[in-house]
């Protein structure tokens, strides 16, 4: 999952098309494992 989300926005990252600086984390839970509490886009595996 970690490279089919960097090859979906590699781009943006690259060509700075965000309008701020933006955490990403992968976890397969939500007990605060892959800090998912603390990022701004969060992707949770089940």
């Amino acid at each position: 999952t970690v490279k089919a989300t960097m090859d979906a926005v590699f781009d943006d990252f690259t060509d700075m098309k965000l309008p701020a600086p933006v955490r990403i984390s992968m976890a397969c839970c939500l007990n605060m494992c892959g800090a998912v509490h603390c990022s701004d886009i969060a992707i949770l595996g089940i």
